[in-house]
């Protein structure tokens, strides 16, 4: 697009019907469209900031938002990489997957830094079935940051290296969509991108989760945020979503979006390190609520201190990270476990399942801990 008519601003442009209505007086008077994104009948356009005023009073525009920048919940790093030792695979395989081969057949979307191909996730076969690249458009999957693979870990790993780190669908498959990049951050028209490929591809490969490790500040005026109206469509097309409650603890009405939506599943980060002393308790730095439209979150908190999981720069290691980042996953790996042992479930009745028996903690207030501690025990049936 030809810069000279004044400075671009990155936008998502609203249809009050369908972008078939807008797509061809976008193109001609304001530039290439980024993204299309029909979910939520909209797309993402650079367009010259001072065409934004007139662009907004055509007749078929809803509503035109910033494309802000989203970035990964921040992630607090505990431990130097770990090379575990093990022995036979074959002689730990039922300790590892149980009598229910957790998540097995179950699709879990992970909308991250990418994947790296660690043993944990491609031995004795491989379970990343599908990787998408919005940022390179690479075929093969890789993590340039790290984060993606940590996070997939907890959800997915098996724990073939070291026959003792495993996530809770270790039998679960992955499909991982690159929508942030090395750094970690990506924008709002990104994810909604990815999104937008899972509602199409979903079916393919039976994806039931959405994991969400990522977020962004809820601003006052936040019944327009582009997040909250993604996940929310990805909800009602199906797909359990489930969001980091955001690392601005222990300030209240600090949860990022979009797990400020009533829809998804907003998770906190519980610290279990002291578990064995019989202390649990919710870590500080977990994002508090409630939302800014005083509803309560998050749903619940799940253990995301001191958490193990795969190292994203070598196949053999494993790194310890906390953060509501590692929180989240954990309740993906669960969600994609209750799939894969009722298919007939709903968002709606996973989201209340979840709920309904996690387990309150003593001394915790209900907008740091929502309903409570996962009670995942009883879902996995260790």
């Amino acid at each position: 697009m030809n810069s000279s008519n004044g400075e671009l601003t990155p936008v998502i442009i609203y249809s009050k019907r369908t972008i078939n209505e807008i797509r061809d007086c976008i193109i001609e008077n304001y530039g290439q469209i980024k993204y299309e994104l029909p979910f939520i009948n909209a797309v993402s356009v650079e367009i010259p900031k001072e065409k934004i005023e007139k662009l907004s009073s055509h007749q078929m525009i809803g509503s035109i938002s910033d494309d802000a920048i989203v970035s990964k919940t921040p992630v607090f790093s505990s431990a130097k990489p770990i090379r575990a030792k093990c022995g036979n695979f074959e002689d730990d395989m039922r300790r590892i997957f149980g009598s229910k081969e957790r998540g097995k057949g179950v699709g879990v979307a992970v909308i991250d830094t990418g994947v790296s191909p660690h043993y944990d996730l491609i031995k004795p076969y491989n379970r990343i079935v599908a990787f998408k690249d919005l940022l390179a458009n690479k075929d093969l999957p890789y993590d340039d940051d790290g984060h993606g693979t940590h996070v997939t870990g907890i959800i997915a790993g098996n724990g073939y290296t070291s026959c003792k780190y495993t996530g809770t669908a270790p039998c679960a498959n992955v499909i991982a969509i690159k929508a942030l990049d090395e750094s970690g951050n990506g924008t709002e028209s990104d994810i909604l991108a990815a999104l937008q490929w899972i509602v199409n591809n979903g079916h393919f490969y039976n994806i039931r989760v959405i994991n969400l490790s990522l977020g962004i500040k809820v601003e006052p005026s936040y019944d327009d945020d582009p997040l909250i109206k993604g996940a929310n469509a990805a909800v009602r097309y199906g797909y359990s979503v489930i969001t980091a409650a955001g690392n601005n603890g222990p300030s209240k009405c600090s949860i990022n979006s979009p797990g400020t939506s009533p829809l998804v599943i907003t998770v906190g980060a519980a610290d279990l390190t002291h578990w064995e002393d019989g202390e649990i308790k919710v870590a500080s730095f977990s994002s508090r609520g409630p939302t800014l439209a005083g509803e309560s979150k998050p749903d619940l908190v799940a253990p995301g201190v001191d958490i193990y999981s795969l190292d994203g720069k070598n196949p053999k290691r494993y790194t310890v990270q906390s953060g509501t980042s590692m929180a989240a996953p954990v309740v993906s790996g669960v969600a994609a476990c209750l799939y894969a042992m009722r298919p007939n479930l709903t968002p709606a009745q996973v989201k209340q399942l979840l709920v309904r028996d996690a387990l309150p903690i003593k001394k915790e207030d209900r907008n740091a801990q929502g309903r409570g501690l996962l009670n995942y025990k009883q879902f996995l049936n260790l």
